[in-house]
């Protein structure tokens, strides 16, 4: 009688070691990769909320530090003769001038520089002057570039003038070439009688490169002071009582405004005015920023508590069920209730149904008029040293949480530390799968060889067995 096996019991070792290591091994992989999915969302989560708060902060600080969001213009009747500025200091008004001169810039050329002879070491000392008070000089020995060691050339003088440190850009020099003769052009950056040009070559050697120089340069645009008449230019021409010269075209002689002119009115124009009052646009903008920048912080906090909606399947917030982060968004809807006192109601900032603020313009233009410095009162600042009001209030609070000590910094720190015992867990993980893996693959490895004999040995003898039942 033939004995017989099914080869087909034979299996591969290596799927079957991973097959059961990976049976052993799923809950803990489970469970580790769980947890660092919830603490990559916390993360992410506590990033975010930095973000917009620090962005909030910002946003205060640009708004209420050292300004007020009351914006006040200035306006000439005249455009074309220059523009105007006002700060909230301003009282507004209306007010008269007459603008005689503006500022120029002094410009001036000298000719006679083709090809000097450079000067020696220790004489080639040329001072430039600019005014009365100011002065910087140029060794015009070094002033050789092209190697010729013998001549200067009116384009090597002007890049001495224009390199030379103590220049601090003050004086520019530049060359121009008429009818084949080129001439150095100094142009003053300093505006008026304080930037007037002249030159002193007195400490030079005695050459064509002195004479040249000391000559009286050509005026290409005379240095002007700046005139104006505060109130129109009087009949009388003996009477300089309102008049204001400067080598400035920026005038600041009325407290919080700054006057800049850029043309001369013609003899026999009317003064032109200028109006100072509230800009409406502009502090409507101020008030929106900051409606903007709170519901924007309110925002984010609602999406990183959102308890979600599993019946639609939107999810929940990275905080959904932390506590201090609800605390946090309640107590920014309390402070802004209770800080304003109906204040913020007044100039037409209120609060919606969901929490987010809204401006009604209208009212706020309405407002500002009957009190200008109230919405600076009831929105405040979050300056460090004096915080007051809605701002101040709200920065206290976020401060507990973006401080080096806050919660945040605590929080970031944690989680960090959770991360990193995770990642050690995940690489002690990987560790022990190999291990169990090769030990499994190697029981199988020696099943499969032990089954490969059992199987030959059963071969053997059915061929033995076979071969005696052929002969019977």
């Amino acid at each position: 009688m033939a004995i017989s096996t099914n080869a087909s019991n034979t299996y591969d070792p290596t799927a079957s070691a991973q097959a059961l290591t990976d049976k052993y091994t799923a809950d803990l992989q489970a469970r580790i990769t769980a947890q660092t999915k919830a603490a990559t969302a916390t993360s992410a989560g506590l990033s975010s909320m930095k973000l917009a708060l620090n962005s909030f902060t910002s946003s205060m600080f640009s708004l209420t530090s050292g300004k007020s969001l009351l914006t006040q213009a200035a306006t000439l009747s005249n455009t074309a003769v220059g523009s105007a500025t006002a700060t909230n200091t301003a009282v507004a008004g209306t007010y008269s001038m007459f603008v005689e001169k503006v500022a120029t810039n002094n410009q001036i050329s000298v000719g006679g520089l083709g090809s000097t002879a450079a000067p020696a070491s220790g004489e080639g000392t040329l001072k430039i002057k600019l005014g009365a008070n100011s002065d910087f000089t140029v060794d015009l020995s070094k002033a050789d570039t092209d190697g010729d060691n013998s001549t200067l050339s009116a384009k090597e003088i002007a890049a001495a003038i224009n390199a030379e440190p103590n220049n601090n850009a003050r004086v520019t020099a530049s060359v121009i070439t008429i009818g084949g003769v080129a001439q150095l052009v100094l142009t003053s950056t300093v505006s008026g009688k304080e930037g007037e040009l002249s030159l002193d070559s007195s400490a030079m050697a005695d050459g064509d490169l002195k004479n040249a120089l000391a000559a009286t340069p050509k005026q290409l645009v005379a240095a002007q002071n700046a005139v104006i008449w505060i109130g129109g230019k009087p009949d009388d021409p003996s009477d300089t009582s309102n008049r204001v010269e400067q080598s400035s075209n920026t005038f600041s002689n009325i407290d919080g405004v700054k006057m800049t002119f850029t043309k001369a009115q013609s003899a026999g124009d009317a003064p032109i005015t200028m109006t100072v009052g509230i800009d409406t646009s502009a502090t409507t903008t101020n008030a929106q920023s900051f409606v903007t920048a709170y519901n924007k912080l309110k925002a984010a906090l609602d999406g990183l508590t959102d308890p979600g909606d599993p019946a639609s399947g939107k999810a929940a917030g990275t905080f959904s069920t932390d506590s201090g982060v609800r605390v946090l968004r309640d107590q920014m809807v309390r402070a802004l209730r209770e800080t304003a006192s109906g204040a913020l109601a007044t100039f037409g900032i209120t609060a919606q149904r969901d929490g987010t603020l809204a401006l009604d313009s209208t009212k706020l233009a309405a407002a500002i008029k009957i009190n200008p410095t109230g919405l600076d009162k009831a929105i405040g600042n979050n300056s460090a040293s004096a915080p007051s009001g809605i701002a101040g209030a709200l920065d206290k609070f976020i401060e507990s949480w973006t401080s080096s000590t806050g919660q945040l910094s605590q929080r970031e720190a944690s989680v960090a530390k959770q991360q990193k015992s995770l990642e050690e867990r995940q690489t002690k993980f990987e560790a022990d799968y190999v291990v169990m893996y090769n030990r499994y693959k190697a029981q199988f490895t020696d099943l499969q060889v032990m089954q490969a004999r059992m199987a030959q040995t059963t071969s053997m003898f059915d061929a033995l067995f076979g071969d005696d039942s052929s002969k019977k």
